[in-house]
């Protein structure tokens, strides 16, 4: 009886677990959603979502309030495509706050643990898409609706009652803390919206003019810096959907279909478009700036003018838990009906810039056949900045593209910008070798007046360093053969031209050496400076014999400068003598 009773048991608990779904498990939070949800929880609350899942979630301010509190922005995934969700534009409205940062909560931990929200596949989605929450569009109203004055400086505490309609009793409060009304602020039909008080006030003030908020630019800036495909703006109270704003044709259908099911998923009745609806929302705003869909739920059941009691968030939880994964789903689809599209241009322009440059290929290779061929056409030159013009569109093109995409584009990209370097080396090579021949020409018409000096010394000084430098250039031509074409057209005649001349000039500044020292009556080493130059002597000779034999007629022995070099020699020889009473070798004297 026993062991019947105990398998009984044992059966139930087997059938309990496994009808116990993931989805129905009760997932680990970091937010207290049973209390009043300050800016400083949320700021604390920020920190440590990121920091329990770092691969997943990021934060960042985009702005400050007028009162110079933080704005933050926290993104949830790791896709291209983008969705937008925010929470309290009004002050009192904080509840949206706590809706935008227990999605964030509790998105991360699907995630983490690879289970569902109401069907939605949290991992799938968020590999797929990146959701960007501004979870607390306006945390001075906020403030000042839950604290009252007291976190306000006291200067300003006359305008704030005054403000509020001579009222200290701040929870009707809905504006920023000076008096604007954010969600007013947008330029949307901003000059029709109604029921405006014309000065600062607790509610519906626009302002002197659209934007004028500090916490307005802030999401503007940031909206436009994301682009995102799909927005919901979150408020409170009434349990109605607003989705509308003077769409027309496909793009009304298509965000009617969005809001209908929003409105399925809430239980939000759908507000319809009037004649001439107020604008100035940033849902208005979105809709009309981007064509793109945007919503704003207001959640919980209506409370006039204050905030929505904290006893109804796990129904209004209940009600928009799956709200922004539905967005953020429907947002990738429409980003990725666009991203066909770019995806085709961009791939387009890559192929284009590398088509090009293995047309430049020919230009210094299978092209070049003798020391004639290495010159830069006008065809070269043009196709050259041509293609360098191409990758640069084909880079720029990269930037809308998935992290996937532009890794397999950037290869094709890569290749084209090897093949253009290349050709720069052969263009640069060409450019340096002709410059080193014009170099040596004008070397060359020196060495033929006959005379050695320190201007042909310092000619031939930065002749070798123009060689040198051409060598380094050349080495890095595409081909051996191109570069041995290269070598054979700028290095060698260049280098001939400085081995013909390379001992008159070091006998030269031999001789120098040996006139400063015998100046300066230093003449310890002169005797073996002499013995130098003989062998200097000996070398010029045989430089020139063996040069003419590999190369006739290129090692002349160049008579004038030589009788110049002896007669100098000869008078430093006298004057060593002079000082000295010594006599030196038969060659000197």
């Amino acid at each position: 009886m026993k062991k019947s009773i105990l398998s009984a048991f044992f059966f139930l608990c087997i059938c309990m677990l496994l009808s116990f779904s993931p989805e129905q498990a009760s997932a680990a939070s970091y937010i207290d959603t049973k209390q009043v949800y300050t800016y400083e929880i949320m700021e604390q609350d920020i920190e440590e979502l990121a920091k329990a899942y770092p691969d997943l979630i990021q934060y960042k301010v985009i702005g400050k309030s007028e009162y110079g509190r933080n704005i933050y922005a926290v993104s949830l995934g790791k896709g291209s495509s983008v969705s937008f969700i925010n929470g309290s534009h009004h002050a009192r409205e904080w509840m949206t706050t706590i809706v935008n940062m227990y999605m964030i909560d509790q998105y991360a931990n699907a995630y983490k643990n690879g289970t569902s929200i109401n069907g939605y596949n949290v991992r799938s989605i968020l590999n797929d898409s990146t959701i960007w929450f501004l979870p607390m569009v306006n945390p001075d109203g906020v403030t000042l609706q839950q604290f009252g004055l007291k976190k306000f400086p006291k200067e300003d505490h006359d305008d704030l009652i005054k403000m509020n309609a001579g009222s200290t009793n701040f929870s009707r409060w809905k504006a920023n803390a000076k008096g604007l009304d954010l969600n007013r602020q947008y330029d949307a039909d901003w000059k029709n919206i109604c029921c405006n008080p014309g000065k600062p006030y607790f509610k519906n003030y626009k302002g002197p003019k659209p934007h004028h908020a500090k916490e307005v630019t802030a999401v503007l800036d940031f909206v436009n810096e994301i682009k995102p495909e799909i927005s919901v703006s979150y408020h409170s109270s009434g349990k109605i959907l607003y989705w509308n704003f003077h769409q027309k044709g496909t793009q009304y259908n298509r965000d009617h279909a969005l809001a209908k099911q929003i409105g399925r998923m809430t239980g939000y009745s759908l507000v319809y478009p009037k004649s001439n609806p107020s604008g100035g929302g940033f849902t208005d705003w979105f809709i009309s700036h981007y064509n793109r869909p945007a919503f704003t739920p207001e959640i919980a059941p209506y409370v006039q003018e204050t905030s929505p009691p904290l006893s109804v968030f796990p129904k209004v939880w209940n009600e928009n838990k799956a709200v922004g994964l539905y967005v953020t789903k429907e947002g990738h689809k429409l980003f990725m009906g666009r991203y066909q599209s770019v995806q085709a241009a961009a791939t387009k322009k890559v192929n284009n810039a590398l088509l090009k440059s293995k047309a430049l290929r020919p230009y210094h290779t299978t092209n070049i056949k003798t020391v004639s061929d290495l010159n830069i056409s006008a065809d070269f030159t043009n196709l050259f900045n041509d293609t360098g013009k191409l990758i640069k569109e084909a880079e720029q093109s990269l930037v809308n593209l998935t992290e996937a995409d532009k890794t397999r584009l950037s290869i094709y990209i890569e290749e084209a910008k090897a093949r253009r370097t290349d050709a720069a080396r052969f263009i640069d090579a060409v450019n340096i070798g002709n410059k080193l021949l014009e170099q040596k020409t004008g070397f060359d018409r020196l060495l033929l007046q006959g005379k050695l000096d320190d201007t042909i010394v310092m000619n031939y000084n930065e002749l070798s360093s123009s060689i040198n430098k051409a060598e380094k250039v050349v080495s890095r031509i595409y081909g051996s053969e191109y570069r041995k074409l290269a070598g054979e057209k700028y290095i060698s005649p260049s280098k001939i031209l400085r081995e013909s001349i390379i001992y008159e000039v070091s006998r030269y500044n031999l001789l120098g050496v040996i006139e400063d020292e015998l100046e300066q009556q230093q003449d310890s080493q002169v005797k073996e400076r002499f013995a130098m130059l003989e062998r200097l002597e000996e070398r010029s000779i045989q430089i020139k014999a063996d040069g003419n034999k590999k190369y006739p007629g290129k090692y002349p022995d160049y008579p004038e400068i030589e009788a110049q070099l002896q007669i100098w020699k000869q008078s430093l020889a006298e004057k060593y003598k002079g000082i000295t009473n010594s006599e030196l070798s038969n060659n000197v004297e």
